[in-house]
């Protein structure tokens, strides 16, 4: 072919292109993957091989294996990039089928125990309108900085721009609560997988977390407020969960007390059980009819169910896939984790449940476990999704509580997850009965291994063992930081804000062993000191001086073993505190039934918690002062009312001619006030002065016990540390001079 009348060009034009040959280059990524090793043990020690075969032959063939592997696996490439969107499209079918409902339609019998709770003034309070005031302190509730939703924005956004947009968002409020809906666009959702293991291969190992958009979480988050003033007299005493005033710790003593019992007490270890179950994916599951059809039986008004559907019903989902929004879920069931109203609104569905079972023991169809007779029977605790249930280990009992668990199911859309499901039995409980026991309720797993609420179930004689799981979850989260890299001030925000926060939720229930404690204290130590992972610095102060306050030449750190007191001498008077709790009369009737929990009582085999909130006595003696009412019940010389650098009784001028004196004598009854001819005779002037600044109560007022070091005369973990550390400190030279973090100094001069 001619190209050109200059330059004559030869082309020659040939259908089959031919392919340059792929030379061979070894990529580190295949190390990572499965039947890799096994390729190159094949390829260097090959039988076709000669043993005389030199190192470039075993290279060679090694090669030849590798590329084998290679085109047999697929470690990368288009073939792994379709195989990784097939699994993500299964991943978004699989959220897609989680969030379909079941459509359960007959609700009459399950929801047949449940009483009319709701009170019209309950009603009134719940569909008032709105204030500004009520919507900019739901805004401000929330975190600024937490993962924003679809529209991008920020929960901080709307706090720095609320004078510019407040007159808007109330509006946007005044519609919803006028009509009854909002637009669809507020109220889309990402959903973001969390891994709950490292390594997760399943959907159950992947906590769908809901980000909404600010705008709705006002919304939900002034409907939560409103719900919480009535949720104390509408969610029964076994659920501690997201009620005000109700801890965790509760459920946990609980218990604790009761496997305790199940363990030791003659009367239990043979003849009941305790069953743990939790819920697959349970906010994810809840029927909306469930809920709806709940809400209306407790008697809640027409127009607050509206905007509790509303909220529930409207939103469509995407799934976050490599921070990218993709798919479109639209659900017709389940509650977002992520949502505020969420929480509340599961915990009212889980009162069917209650009801159910409270039906069934009214029946004498189930029976609770009590741990003394003075104790009431405890048959159930729930958390959230997590429920442990106390009944007579018998086939009848057990076919009964299936029953109940099965038609709750049938009704809400929960479904039990087995492989955290359990059962624990009493030590002389027969093998036989246990069996058929596993096998009715299909739970085969074995309790009193696992954790209850992140506490072992189970206490044994060796308790440092069992609390190490502390040693090691600190350890590993400080080799998680590189001690190269963090300032002295980045290690204390992280000494205080992580390390020192981590035990927290297990010594608000137990002493921890001083094995425990030296082990934290020490890895905490090293870590402040140390420059490297390698090694632990050389400690230059002690750590006990490092732990006082900042004005006392110290740096605030805190010490272990006072924060474990601090903690337990809140629940020995949240025991006093709130006697009407289950807490409270479950303790009392195995503890000290005619009595009180700062008496010292001797009891038979007590429980470990026992022994760990008594051992706070010492500390809550020292803070305790005798509040003056009637003062019929205030020894004179004997109680701490007295108020001084510390609670004290009274001292007496002269020898005591009055040794069984009571308060109420020295007030004259008539004008209740100080009878101060009386008090001028049995004490001296200084001590007159104290007596006469308390108040005398008019009437019959009683006697109660306070806190001296708090305004409100509650107990607080904060005063109750600080008592502690100037314990420890008296007789400890003061520090002299002014406070050198508040000079003012140039260092340039």
């Amino acid at each position: 072919m001619v190209g050109s009348d200059q330059r004559p060009i030869l082309a020659t034009i040939d259908n089959k292109i031919p392919k340059a040959r792929w030379q061979f280059r070894f990529d580190k990524r295949w190390f990572e993957q499965e039947g890799f090793a096994e390729a190159i043990r094949q390829g260097w020690q090959d039988n076709g091989v000669t043993e005389e075969a030199n190192v470039v032959d075993r290279i060679r063939k090694c090669c030849h294996e590798i590329s084998q592997w290679r085109h047999n696996n697929k470690p990368y490439g288009k073939e792994r990039i379709a195989d990784l969107q097939k699994a993500l499209e299964e991943i978004q079918n699989d959220d897609s089928q989680l969030f379909t409902t079941t459509s359960p339609d007959d609700f009459t019998t399950i929801l047949e125990g449940i009483p009319e709770v709701i009170r019209e003034a309950d009603n009134a309070i719940l569909r008032r309108p709105v204030s500004e005031e009520e919507v900019r302190a739901a805004l401000f509730l929330m975190n600024p900085e937490k993962a924003p939703g679809p529209d991008g924005m920020t929960a901080l956004f709307f706090q720095r721009s609320w004078p510019l947009i407040k007159t808007d968002i109330l509006g946007l409020i005044n519609d919803f609560m006028i009509s009854g809906v909002f637009d669809e666009r507020l109220n889309m959702t990402n959903i973001c997988l969390i891994p709950k293991t490292e390594r997760p291969t399943r959907m159950t190992e992947l906590r769908p977390i809901s980000l909404c958009n600010v705008g709705y979480k006002i919304i939900s988050k002034v409907l939560c407020e409103r719900l919480k003033t009535v949720l104390s007299h509408l969610i029964l005493e076994t659920q501690s969960a997201f009620v005000p005033g109700r801890l965790i710790s509760d459920n946990i003593l609980i218990a604790q007390e009761m496997i305790h019992g199940l363990q030791t007490n003659k009367s239990c270890k043979g003849k009941y059980m305790a069953v743990k179950t939790d819920m697959s994916k349970a906010y994810d599951r809840v029927e909306w009819q469930f809920v709806e059809a709940t809400m209306r039986k407790m008697g809640f008004g027409e127009r607050w169910v509206q905007w509790i559907m509303c909220c529930i019903r409207s939103v469509k989902y995407k799934v976050l896939i490599n921070g990218q929004p993709r798919g479109k879920i639209v659900p017709n069931r389940g509650l977002r984790q992520g949502d505020p109203l969420s929480p509340y609104i599961f915990i009212l569905c889980t009162e069917v449940l209650i009801s159910n079972l409270k039906r069934a023991e009214s029946g004498k169809e189930l029976t609770g476990l009590k741990v003394a007779r003075a104790s009431p029977p405890v048959s159930h605790l729930l958390f959230a999704d997590d429920s442990l249930f106390f009944y007579k280990a018998t086939v009848e009992e057990s076919g009964v509580l299936l029953k109940i668990l099965q038609s709750y199911e049938c009704a809400s859309g929960q479904k039990k997850n087995f492989d955290k499901s359990s059962i624990q039995f009493g030590h002389t409980m027969e093998s036989q009965a246990r069996s058929e026991i596993h096998q009715i309720l299909g739970i085969h797993k074995v309790g009193g291994v696992g954790n209850y609420l992140g506490i072992p179930e189970s206490l044994g004689d060796a308790k440092t063992k069992i609390f190490s799981f502390l040693i090691d979850r600190q350890q590993k989260r400080i080799n998680g930081w590189t001690s190269k890299v963090l300032s002295k001030e980045g290690k204390e925000v992280m000494v205080k804000s992580v390390l020192s926060a981590m035990p927290t939720h297990v010594m608000s229930c137990f002493r921890l062993p001083k094995g425990v404690t030296n082990k934290l204290t020490s890895a905490v130590a090293n870590f402040w000191w140390s420059t490297n992972s390698q090694t632990r610095g050389m400690h230059w102060l002690a750590w006990r001086k490092l732990c006082r306050h900042k004005t006392d030449g110290g740096l605030g750190f805190r010490v272990i073993e006072d924060f474990n007191t601090a903690l337990l001498a809140k629940q020995l008077w949240r025991l006093m505190d709130n006697s009407d709790s289950l807490f409270a009369k479950v303790f009392k009737g195995r503890y000290y039934r005619n009595s009180t929990p700062l008496d010292p009582i001797r009891s038979y085999s007590p429980s470990y918690e026992w022994q760990s909130i008594v051992s706070a006595r010492p500390l809550v003696y020292k803070g305790l002062i005798k509040r003056v009412g009637s003062g019929s019940s205030i020894s004179v010389w004997y109680d701490p009312w007295i108020s001084d650098s510390r609670p004290r009784p009274a001292i007496c001028k002269g020898i005591n001619y009055y040794p069984h004196l009571t308060v109420n004598q020295l007030i004259n009854s008539q004008t209740s006030t100080w009878n101060r001819p009386l008090l001028r005779q049995l004490f001296e002037s200084e001590e007159v002065t104290r007596i006469t600044s308390i108040p005398v109560a008019p009437g019959h007022k009683q006697d109660a016990w306070g806190w001296y070091f708090t305004p409100t005369g509650r107990y607080t973990v904060k005063s109750g540390y600080s008592m502690l550390q100037e314990l420890s400190e008296e007789g400890a030279l003061p520090v002299f001079g002014p406070d050198v973090r508040k000079l003012q100094y140039n260092p340039g001069r």
